[in-house]
């Protein structure tokens, strides 16, 4: 009896019996039909991701070898030897080899590997055609590769893609495509601080900083002064006045000295800590000034900018707002300013020593010995 006979005989037995029972040995069926469907197409999936895993195994380290060969020998290749050479390790030049190509390439990068031969592989293996595609995908997971892959190998020809998408009704790929934009963009990279919405996490710190080290390699950091003053997201403005610090920006003096009178403690406290960073040892009275009518966050902030700017003349200060201080936290923080304040405060710290008693002698052993516990 062929399958088919004997499927329609199992229909037929199932016509005898009550409507009931038919209901139920029909949905029986369907259930064991598609769970014998589902078992298969998961077996399958799973033989191919295998299949996908030991190509990418057999092959990365190939690749990786032939492009060190390229990027970073005095060997000379032509574009075609790079195409040939490739295809002879991957057999395929497809979608999946050329994400091999690319992880390779972004691993080199982000290892901070320098050679003038990336654009070379990048054309020989139509590498930038490829990346475009994955931005008009369907799949957000393939948009978000795109903003990533083409912002590590520098590929300023998507500006005009990265923008498209900054407007997305999707917020991920939204602020992704902004923040890439900053990133790969010459020509007015700034434009998003101005719609900004919401507080910037840890993440969202980490990502913007990279691309701002991208732009400042670039000599375009010039406009970053503008946006402390003109954005309306206090979040971001704590972050750039961060960012003036750590790239040693200059000609923002008076911005920064304006935002002492913000009403926002974060924005202030930012402020004086960046002071400290651009060594404007001119500001040090003002600050000392400004301790007696400033919150913690901001009075621990011109302890630790007077602590950087070193300068011999504020040890009497920290002596006496160690002694007036009612806060644990802050008083470890003074006394650690006093130790590190130069070979009079190395002084001054001894003496503190020895003539103070209770807990502050013990707030000064903690800070004198980290490691060793006092009662």
């Amino acid at each position: 009896m062929g399958l088919i006979e004997w499927f329609l005989s199992i229909v037929y037995k199932i016509k005898t019996y009550p409507f009931v029972i038919q209901v139920t040995a029909v949905l029986t069926m369907v259930f064991f039909i598609s769970i014998l469907i589902l078992a298969i197409s998961v077996q399958r999936i799973r033989r191919k991701e295998k299949r996908r895993k030991k190509i990418i195994d057999n092959n990365v380290p190939k690749v990786k070898k032939l492009f060190e060969d390229i990027l970073f020998s005095d060997k000379i290749f032509e574009e075609n030897e790079i195409f040939d050479n490739f295809k002879d390790i991957v057999k395929k030049v497809n979608n999946q080899s050329l994400n091999i190509a690319i992880g390779v390439l972004v691993d080199f990068k982000n290892k901070n590997k320098k050679s003038l031969k990336y654009s070379l592989i990048i054309k020989s293996l139509n590498i930038t055609e490829h990346i475009e595609k994955k931005f008009d995908s369907s799949s957000n997971t393939e948009k978000m590769s795109a903003f990533q892959e083409a912002f590590v190998l520098d590929l300023n020809k998507f500006d005009s893609k990265v923008l498209y998408h900054a407007y997305s009704k999707n917020k991920r790929i939204r602020n992704e495509a902004r923040n890439s934009h900053l990133a790969i963009s010459s020509n007015d990279p700034y434009r998003f601080f101005d719609d900004f919405e919401g507080i910037l996490t840890k993440w969202d710190e980490i990502e913007l900083m990279q691309y701002l080290k991208l732009q400042n390699t670039r000599g375009n950091l010039d406009g970053l002064g503008k946006w402390i003053n003109y954005s309306k997201s206090e979040s971001l403005v704590v972050f750039l006045i961060k960012m003036v610090g750590f790239f040693k920006q200059k000609g923002i003096n008076d911005i920064l000295l304006e935002k002492l009178e913000d009403d926002n403690a974060s924005i202030r406290a930012e402020s004086i800590l960046t002071l400290g960073e651009l060594n404007l040892k001119d500001t040090e009275p003002t600050l000392i000034e400004r301790y007696y009518i400033e919150p913690e966050i901001c009075q621990i902030a011109i302890i630790k900018t007077i602590t950087k700017f070193n300068t011999g003349k504020s040890l009497f200060f920290l002596q006496e707002i160690f002694l007036e201080s009612n806060n644990t936290d802050t008083k470890k923080i003074i006394a650690g300013a006093i130790l590190n304040y130069g070979h009079d405060g190395k002084i001054a710290f001894k003496n503190f020593i020895n003539s103070l008693k209770g807990f502050d002698l013990t707030i000064l052993k903690h800070v004198e010995t980290p490691l060793i516990k006092f009662k």
